[in-house]
């Protein structure tokens, strides 16, 4: 492999594109960054790396002119930055390619590329926009036809089409936000080849990335935030992985009741204990098929960042993948195919989803409602519902739970974060089952939330409810008595007891033990 090229113009790379000293940036009482400095230099490319909440996505929301910092100083090419309304003025200054694409996909390349650029325009020449598109994608190298539809593009060459739109609105500073997150090794491969291209032209880069192995190959400085601060400046070519990796980690403490001391002492599982799920199940683009026996009362988990298929193999288990191959076996007997949701839950298993606003509660029904939806067969006679026995149900689930509220035919929307996490927790738990999949069961709630969420899966664990648990945050992670942990597509590792740095360093695609592959 080709080594990352020395940017070659001194003289444009002292010169600072960006400078944030001690930046603060609160919402309500939470402090998103906390006294942030940083610097960025023209033409270079610059590294930001950290765990999720480090305050990575409150600060590229200040570099692009979304939000302002409350207090601090931040110097964009030298000068205060424009006025957070002069849209303009930041499109031409600054430009952000998100891990999601925001291409319109029934568009041309040409069409994205000079989209709400035409205003005022009664008539648009259609060969000069081909014309003028094809010159511009030429000229920083990018194969892709003006005429294509975006639709018919690979994920690689969307994200070069959302370059080459920021280059061409004038911006020469470009925020990549997990820009290999969706890529498989070879786009991986051009993506970087193409940034250090540019950057030999002069374009300067922000790379956001949660997988370590890729910074020095298109880095020149790294900074590490943590808890809102910058915790670590350095040479990207100089700097180890174990440095990095104890940057973002810290020493803090995880703030829940069962950390990974504590789920030690769970005692072993007798060894007649039966086998609940058992499954071989290959997903989509994912190299290596999952592999996965569980017992009840047993808690794994599937470790990995976006793009990693650690989700992809848990929604295929729960019945929410379509197409995928192989044999799920669930409490004695082979999943049918098509496997769905409705079957899945009928079967003995649950899910907790990751989005408990969109995909998880229905924001307009009450507590009761969402709490017994998945079981309004077990309250049903005939065709009609026992009010009675469903009321008595969700009031008990309700101080079960801890749910805080002034009753249970409150609306859910009205609930905080927390006390909807528990409904949702609530409804999966509703239907009794056998295995539970939980994503990400702790995100967003408060601390006392938490405890309160974990302590309630354990309590089920301990009756032998099986729990398969997607996160790639260690603290959730401790809770499990043993990770698989998962990069692009491919498990790296299967292992009880790993250490929050080892755990990290295995999902950014580097491992600090002799122990890892």
């Amino acid at each position: 492999m080709a080594a990352r090229p020395e940017y070659s113009n001194a003289s444009a790379a002292s010169e600072q594109i960006v400078k944030i000293d001690g930046a603060v940036k609160r919402f309500g009482g939470t402090t998103a960054l906390n006294g942030l400095s940083i610097e960025i230099r023209r033409g270079e490319s610059h590294g930001l790396i950290g765990r999720n909440g480090a305050g990575k996505s409150t600060l590229v929301s200040v570099l692009t002119g979304l939000r302002a910092i409350d207090s601090g100083t931040f110097l964009l090419n030298g000068s205060a930055p424009p006025a957070l309304s002069d849209r303009n003025a930041w499109r031409e200054a600054v430009a952000c390619v998100y891990q999601h694409r925001t291409l319109v996909p029934d568009l041309s390349v040409a069409e994205n590329l000079y989209l709400g650029r035409y205003q005022g325009k009664r008539v648009i020449s259609w060969r000069a926009l081909n014309r003028e598109a094809a010159a511009a994608l030429e000229s920083w190298n990018i194969p892709i036809l003006p005429t294509t539809q975006v639709r018919d593009l690979g994920v690689g060459e969307a994200q070069m089409v959302e370059i080459a739109r920021a280059l061409s609105q004038g911006s020469r500073f470009v925020i990549l936000d997990e820009p290999t997150a969706q890529l498989i090794t070879s786009e991986i491969d051009q993506l970087i080849t193409r940034v250090n291209e540019l950057r030999e032209r002069g374009v300067t880069f922000l790379f956001i990335s949660h997988h370590l192995d890729e910074v020095p190959r298109v880095c020149d400085a790294v900074t590490v935030l943590r808890n809102g601060r910058d915790v670590l400046h350095g040479d990207a070519q100089k700097l180890s992985t174990g440095q990095i990796v104890s940057a973002m980690v810290g020493d803090e403490a995880t703030g829940i009741a069962l950390t990974a001391s504590e789920h030690v002492a769970r005692p072993a599982l007798p060894p007649k204990t039966p086998v609940v799920l058992k499954a071989q199940v290959k997903v989509g683009a994912c190299q290596d098929a999952l592999d996965l026996s569980l017992r009840a009362g047993e808690v794994v988990g599937l470790a990995g960042h976006s793009g990693s298929g650690s989700r992809h193999m848990a929604l295929a288990l729960a019945g929410h993948v379509s197409r995928w191959s192989g044999e799920i076996v669930l409490n004695g007997k082979t999943v049918p195919k098509p496997w769905n949701p409705g079957t899945a839950v009928a079967r003995g298993m649950a899910l907790l989803p990751e989005d408990r606003i969109k995909t998880g509660l229905v924001g307009s029904m009450s507590i009761e409602d969402n709490i017994t939806l998945p079981s309004l067969k077990a309250f049903s006679k005939r065709v009609l519902i026992d009010r009675r026995a469903r009321k008595k149900f969700a009031e008990d689930n309700r101080a079960d739970l801890g749910i805080v509220c002034h009753s249970i035919k409150q609306g859910v929307g009205e609930l905080s974060g927390g006390n909807q996490q528990k409904v949702l927790l609530g409804s999966a738990l509703s239907s009794n089952p056998s295995v539970l999949i939980l994503f990400h069961p702790t995100a967003g709630v408060d601390i006392a939330s938490k405890a309160t969420i974990l302590e309630i899966v354990e309590r089920h664990r301990r009756e032998g409810l099986a729990v398969v648990l997607v996160s790639d945050e260690p603290e959730e992670l401790a809770f499990c008595d043993r990770v698989q942990v998962w990069v692009r597509g491919r498990k790296v590792i299967e292992k009880s007891g790993m250490s929050e740095e080892e755990l990290v360093s295995a999902m950014e695609g580097f491992h600090l033990s002799p122990e890892l592959p």
